[in-house]
């Protein structure tokens, strides 16, 4: 993204030093690690590190220009060889409203997706839809805060007429002032769940956080709703502009009529304007399929055809940390999950894999879901009974919360149980090899930072000496 001279004087109180036409940068970094050449250098103060450090580094690795909090002490000497530094109140700040600028001068369609769980699969679900009909940017990763959408927006390709970004957000105001940068003209909520209650306290805080992305879109905004969520509904109903749905449910304007599991993947049928049409996909799954039909709502929202929408659907396949699945020779099965967890997100993804490969045949491996403040030790107990009654019988229980999960497993009056409780991953992952018998499918979820990747590691490290 070619950034200009204008585009950061038109942001307030911003004092330009040995800044002289003609300049540009391309994209934004804050990282110095990462290669600089050209790009505009923004030094941020974080909690372990002061970007500001880093600025003589940044310049010698090629940034076209620095960007620094006011006060601070110009390392550089004015010559011509010196790259231009801009001095500003607050470098985050900066760093969105840029952003925002370059929106406006470039003027493409933003769709921003948010919810408890699928934000990620979801905006790579619309880009892969989106993508082979129009030129399309997305968010990279899950870079959705303050600093990680702003770096993606002034960082998209320029070419690219659609933007697809997630937002996130763990506390009241934060969406409000990413939608403020983004200016989205479609919004896609996924669902509304329990994550980050430490936060937002309940269902409904967790409901108005997310309502305000929708509240900074006008009349003229497009809303992509999960049909199936009430919540999420109820978020509908207040809206301003045009309401679009998908889901299971009835009452959806497309609607996931059936499916089917099969070795690779799901089959499925969706209803829409009067009209039939079978889809596949490599994804597996019950609540893919509702990331799924919201992404094609949006597809078709912007006209892509069924042939196109067909074609990408049968690209899907199970994104890394996200449901991603591991095959062993001798018959044992890995679905990844690790990437975070909350309470709905591990009863959604335990439920398809019992419904997939059966529940007695599932060894549940568990992580600590954080976040959830005063509920940590119900809602983990709720899951633990949840899980055995759903019908399985072995557990690996991982982390300070595992003995809340035990609880709710007994609480489930289910006798026949087995449970591995340990902290230490490599234990986790001897006991795992232990366990596998031909059939077996070892499911693993927990939040980010149990490091549960690492039991995965371990484990496939251990079963590719003699079954991968």
């Amino acid at each position: 993204m070619n950034i200009s001279l204008d585009d950061i004087k038109a942001i307030n109180g911003v004092q330009a030093v040995n800044a002289v036409e003609p300049w540009h940068a391309e994209g934004a970094s804050t990282d110095t690690r990462k290669p600089l050449g050209n790009t505009l250098f923004v030094a941020i103060k974080g909690e372990h590190y002061d970007g500001h450090t880093f600025v003589r580094d940044a310049a010698s690795r090629g940034a076209a220009g620095i960007v620094m909090k006011k006060g601070s002490l110009n390392p550089f000497e004015q010559t011509d060889r010196t790259p231009p530094v801009f001095f500003t109140g607050d470098t985050v700040e900066f760093l969105g409203v840029l952003a925002h600028v370059l929106r406006q001068r470039y003027k493409p369609t933003v769709i921003t997706i948010t919810g408890s769980n699928g934000k990620t699969t979801t905006k790579e679900m619309i880009s892969g839809l989106l993508s082979g009909t129009y030129a399309t940017g997305r968010t990279e990763g899950n870079l959705n805060n303050r600093i990680g959408l702003p770096l993606s927006m002034l960082n998209m390709d320029q070419a690219a007429r659609i933007w697809v970004l997630e937002l996130g957000t763990s506390g009241y105001g934060e969406l409000a002032g990413l939608a403020e940068i983004a200016a989205p003209d479609i919004g896609v909520l996924t669902n509304i769940g329990r994550a980050h209650l430490e936060f937002f306290h309940d269902l409904q805080g967790v409901a108005r956080a997310k309502a305000e992305m929708f509240t900074a879109m006008g009349p003229q905004g497009v809303a992509v709703m999960n049909a199936d969520d009430p919540l999420v509904m109820d978020i509908a109903g207040r809206f301003r502009g045009r309401v679009l749905t998908a889901g299971f449910s009835s009452h959806a304007q497309l609607r996931i009529q059936s499916y089917v599991s099969r070795p690779g993947g799901m089959d499925f049928t969706v209803v829409f304007e009067g009209g039939e049409h079978t889809l596949s996909t490599q994804m597996t799954g019950r609540h893919y399929l509702l990331d799924m039909a919201l992404a094609i709502r949006c597809a078709r929202h912007l006209d892509v055809g069924w042939d196109a929408i067909r074609e990408a659907c049968a690209r899907f396949v199970p994104f890394k940390g996200r449901g991603s699945v591991i095959t062993y020779a001798n018959g044992v099965t890995v679905i990844d999950d690790s990437y975070n967890a909350n309470p709905d997100s591990m009863r959604s993804g335990f439920s398809s894999a019992a419904e997939r490969y059966g529940a007695a045949h599932i060894v549940a491996v568990i992580g600590d879901m954080l976040e959830l403040g005063r509920e940590t030790a119900q809602q983990h107990a709720a899951l633990g009974e949840f899980l055995a009654g759903e019908g399985i019988r072995t557990f690996i229980l991982i982390g300070k919360n595992a003995d809340s999960t035990l609880e709710g497993i007994r609480a489930s009056g289910v006798q026949e149980v087995f449970v591995h409780r340990t902290d230490d991953l490599q234990s986790a992952a001897d006991k795992l090899v232990l366990l596998s018998k031909p059939g077996t499918a070892i499911y693993v979820k927990g939040s980010r930072s149990m490091k549960l990747d690492q039991l995965i590691g371990a484990y496939d490290a251990r079963m590719r000496g003699s079954h991968a």
